[in-house]
């Protein structure tokens, strides 16, 4: 049987292993029928015609893994044919232990963009941020490489040096930068605090969305809490998805009741609703979510359900826009090669579709806006770095400085309503 992983994020899966077309067979129409067995035939015949002259002899397996991955490529950005080598790397990267700098990365407006550069990575440490462009990787331009093809080649051995030539978004001007690879280990919570002791606001960042980010968050919340926190302000900047699952069970945390995130495709299987539950449910503390251009998949279900539930307020800028689930086929082939397509769209509780493919209202419009420069966005990451080698900081966050100011208010009209 082949084993699907359903995917709200760019690289990791969302842990729920689903056999969803597993014995199922296709039926054509008559004039489906016949485009199939054209398209075949066509490809047979150039596959026949590069066999007998193409200046080199090329392999069949590598005429076919190429047409494949071109049928997958011409879908959309987020569909994949991966080769045998490639599904190997691939099965490796979502163990969450793997060589390489720490960059997630995106393959958008016909470039290759930096999704997120975590925290403590080599990536992180050479300045990269949300929107940088990679334009080649060592000596090999990255135009026709795609998300996982590029990642591919970022990958390598610790210790190893990988070449990066970037076009750098806050100054304009293209940069190459060395870079030493590393051991990548991603945590999936940082900076649990209290913010204001006066006001007891307290304060945490999820970097990303795996496996243990439920019991994290639970036991993060418990610890402020239990340090008399009556506000929280929950840092989603940069964090660019992961694990639908978990994204589905930290919304749950704060709604009691209610849809959490609807999915719709063609399958049967693939329309679906996460309804909340009332048990476990943290529900007598304002919420302040701070969002950015780096908040992306599982981030924007968390924070479009706490919105729509008027559970939260959003402050920051606008959010990526992400709205869509892959199916991923890892054990399809006998030869180990594998693919990924997109097979639904999600929304939130109240209909929307925040994909950038649905115009220029993608992603999600704060409830309050506060557009860092990109000079500034520069600025956080290297507050964020410093903060980690406890190192002075001058960096004043006005993101975060407006996320605790609005905690403060929501405490004060909860207040005055009791």
């Amino acid at each position: 049987m082949s084993a699907f992983r359903w995917f709200a994020g760019w690289i990791l899966p969302v842990g729920v292993t689903v056999a969803i077309l597993a014995g199922t067979k296709i039926r054509l129409t008559g004039g489906e029928r016949e485009d199939a067995e054209r398209g075949a035939a066509k490809l047979k015949h150039i596959h026949d015609l590069l066999k007998r002259g193409y200046v080199e002899e090329p392999s069949s397996e590598k005429l076919y893994d190429g047409a494949a991955r071109g049928m997958l490529q011409s879908l959309d950005q987020h569909s994949m044919y991966f080769d045998p080598a490639e599904m190997k790397e691939f099965l490796v990267d979502t163990e969450g232990h793997y060589g390489g700098i720490g960059v997630q990365i995106r393959f958008d407006n016909d470039a290759l963009e930096v999704e997120t550069a975590f925290e403590g990575t080599p990536a992180f440490r050479a300045g990269l941020v949300t929107g940088d462009r990679i334009l080649k990787i060592d000596e090999r331009s990255t135009e026709s490489l795609g998300s996982d093809g590029a990642a591919k080649y970022i990958r390598g051995e610790p210790g190893t040096i990988v070449k990066l030539t970037v076009w750098r978004k806050a100054t304009g001007k293209t940069d190459v930068l060395e870079i030493t690879r590393a051991e990548i280990q991603i945590p999936s919570l940082k900076g649990v605090a209290m913010l204001n002791e006066k006001e007891k606001i307290g304060y945490l960042r999820l970097l990303q969305f795996q496996d243990d980010s439920l019991d994290k968050m639970r036991e993060a919340i418990d610890g402020l809490l239990a340090k008399g926190m009556k506000a929280l302000v929950f840092d989603l900047r940069f964090n660019g998805g992961g694990k639908l699952d978990q994204s589905q069970k930290i919304a749950d945390l704060f709604i009691d009741s209610g849809v959490i995130v609807e999915t719709k495709g063609r399958l049967a299987e693939s329309n679906d609703k996460y309804e909340a539950r009332k048990d476990d449910t943290y529900q007598y503390f304002p919420v302040v979510i701070l969002v950015n251009e780096g908040t992306a998949s599982a981030s924007e279900i968390v924070s479009g359900a706490l919105q729509d539930h008027g559970r939260a307020m959003l402050v920051g800028s606008r959010t990526y826009g992400k709205g869509s689930v892959q199916q991923y086929l890892t054990r399809e082939f006998e030869d180990g090669s594998g693919l990924k397509y997109t097979i639904a769209r999600y929304f939130t509780p109240k209909g929307r579709w925040i994909d950038r493919k649905a115009g220029k209202e993608f992603g999600l419009e704060p409830d309050i806006v506060v557009d860092l420069t990109g000079e500034e966005t520069a600025a956080l990451m290297e507050h964020w770095r410093k903060q980690d080698a406890n190192e002075k900081s001058d960096f004043r966050d006005r993101q975060l400085e407006q996320g605790v100011a609005t905690a403060i208010t929501m405490l004060r009209v909860e207040n005055r309503q009791k």
